[in-house]
């Protein structure tokens, strides 16, 4: 059965699904990245990046926001809901050839055809530290845990806490073989989730590497429940789809939701010049000669959101004498 027909993905390299949203994003040879919401099959938005074909794509699973690698060497960082990127990072000399980011959205490793591999801290943009790899990387991923592994020509090389601080040797390396026992190429690596396997697509098929502590021990049942029954899945899909996160909702700081807005310096500089001047401390304005009496000075003096017994009275008395006044004339 059809369910729907995504005719706009022109030339897809690279396709991300984002959970919380139900959203499909896209980016291909057109250098377009589209995004279509599955639940409805409306296409959300479609930001043209201007850079060319894009074979590099990587979404932070911390806050939804989309990461494109481009042919210049830079990173630009992607919402629904705005047309030019949320950010731009000059990462490497060449074309960026891969990409992970880690599940808290504080890191970011990149790697290049300038042969390095690069950490960055997202949070403030900057560049913690480097790696060289003999050939390109052609794939990188980060586990549960913050093991990196790193997919370049024949080998496969896995890096134990080298996201914090710089390592001088990798935790674990391998070297892939064919099943005539001749060197295949790798092309993908991708960790199991809450297992210690880590998967590896190359050129001779598929391998599986078991790699001890990559994988969370404790699962979160609202998050991912291996055990859950048939009813239970059609349950939290129906959950899911009710809880939809709205796209226009993605944003580098997904807790500005429920936060004060604080004004900046600028505007509270202009607030203590509005209550330094006279009028914002609510003087009286100088009147013409017989405009004031002591009867108008009091009562202006009052506070005018404060009505008590002696101020009817004194109105009252004013309201007399007006009239007083204007009968004799």
């Amino acid at each position: 059965v059809e369910i729907h027909c995504l005719k706009k993905h022109v030339e897809p390299t690279r396709l991300s699904f984002l959970p919380y949203h139900f959203l499909l994003a896209s980016v291909g040879n057109p250098g377009n990245l589209l995004y279509q919401d599955t639940s409805t099959g409306d296409v959300i938005a479609e930001h043209r990046t201007r850079l060319g074909r894009c074979t590099v794509m990587e979404q932070n699973p911390w806050n939804a926001v989309m990461h494109l690698g481009h042919n210049n060497g830079t990173v630009t960082l992607w919402s629904p809901s705005q047309g030019t990127p949320l950010a731009k990072m000059l990462c490497h000399k060449g074309p960026v050839s891969a990409m992970a980011i880690d599940r808290t959205g504080r890191h970011m490793v990149t790697a290049g055809l300038d042969g390095q591999m690069r950490v960055w801290d997202i949070r403030n943009f900057r560049s913690l530290h480097d790696y060289y790899t003999p050939k390109p990387a052609k794939s990188l991923d980060i586990s549960q845990n913050g093991l990196l592994s790193v997919g370049y020509g024949s080998t496969v090389t896995v890096w134990k806490e080298g996201l914090e601080r710089k390592q001088t040797s990798p935790y674990m390396s391998h070297t892939l073989k064919g099943a005539s026992g001749g060197s295949v190429r790798a092309q993908d690596v991708r960790f199991c989730p809450y297992e210690d396997v880590l998967g590896v697509g190359h050129s001779g098929g598929i391998s599986s590497l078991v790699i001890p502590g990559t994988g969370e021990a404790n699962f979160d049942s609202l998050v991912a429940n291996p055990y859950q029954t048939a009813k239970q899945r059609q349950e939290s899909e129906v959950h899911s789809l009710l809880e939809k996160v709205q796209p226009g909702l993605i944003q580098l700081e997904p807790n500005f939701i429920g936060r004060l807005d604080r004004p900046s310096q600028a505007v509270r500089d202009l607030e203590a010049d509005d209550d330094a001047s006279p009028s914002a401390k609510g003087d009286p304005r100088k009147r013409a000669k017989g405009k004031s009496s002591a009867m108008r000075k009091w009562i202006r003096k009052k506070n005018r959101n404060v009505i008590d017994d002696r101020m009817t009275r004194v109105q009252d008395a004013l309201k007399a004498k007006r009239d007083e006044a204007k009968e004799r004339k």
